[in-house]
């Protein structure tokens, strides 16, 4: 069981980083044997797999044609988007009455390594980067020590991230990105509620306005 559990769980991180990636294009049909074949496993797991990721709204299944990576619409993302805004904010504002020092350190080190991706030559780490985009936001949250906001905001994160690695492939994006996370800890380490709510929720909107521009590039209304 846990060995087909395991399969299953590969299964589909391989999948969600062909659809984060783009591998997998909106639209397009995925199909089980192909899969296999790519991870060298059985298709029972694949098809384990395809259930959990039609369940998150990544694919679809057609009746009859197949399945196919699901497509997203300009509501799906002002509606993330939005509920980013109000999860983000509550969280940084609840987490700065009871940041530790060992807190700030731990924020520290995620805005450095986000720095690090960003200042690297050559081709950047954008999932990884959106990894790390995640974790900061999480890490409030757990500060914060609002259960449940933390579980609705880890549930938001896989949608988050498909449509935020998007927006990371704008170089200038990427790294007003990055500077917004470090003055948003700055005030944060300054106690600041008011300025590190508005950082967070300025960061947010850039990102929404960058996927507006990207839909009308494409000839689609947002």
């Amino acid at each position: 069981m846990l060995k087909v559990e395991s399969l299953v769980d590969s299964a589909r991180k391989y999948l969600e980083t062909c659809i984060f990636s783009g591998d997998y294009k909106p639209g397009q049909q995925v199909k089980e044997q192909e899969v296999a074949s790519s991870l060298g496993i059985s298709r029972p797991p694949i098809r384990e797999a395809f259930k959990i990721l039609e369940a998150e709204g990544f694919l679809r299944r057609e009746p009859r044609r197949g399945v196919f990576v699901s497509d997203l619409t300009g509501v799906d993302i002002w509606e993330i988007y939005t509920l980013k805004i109000a999860l983000y904010s509550l969280a940084v504002t609840l987490a700065i009455d009871k940041m530790s020092d060992a807190d700030f350190g731990r924020l520290e080190g995620i805005v450095k390594e986000m720095e690090a991706i960003v200042l690297r030559p050559g081709k950047k780490d954008i999932l990884k980067y959106e990894d790390l985009n995640h974790l900061f936001h999480e890490t409030t949250a757990e500060i914060a020590g609002h259960g449940r906001l933390r579980k609705i905001q880890q549930s938001l994160n896989n949608q988050a991230k498909r449509i935020a690695v998007g927006s990371f492939s704008d170089p200038k994006h990427l790294k007003e990105s990055c500077k917004y996370h470090r003055k948003i800890l700055e005030a944060v380490r300054a106690r600041d509620k008011e300025l590190a709510e508005q950082l967070t929720r300025e960061h947010i909107l850039k990102g929404l306005d960058i996927q507006e521009e990207l839909f009308r590039k494409i000839g689609r209304s947002f």
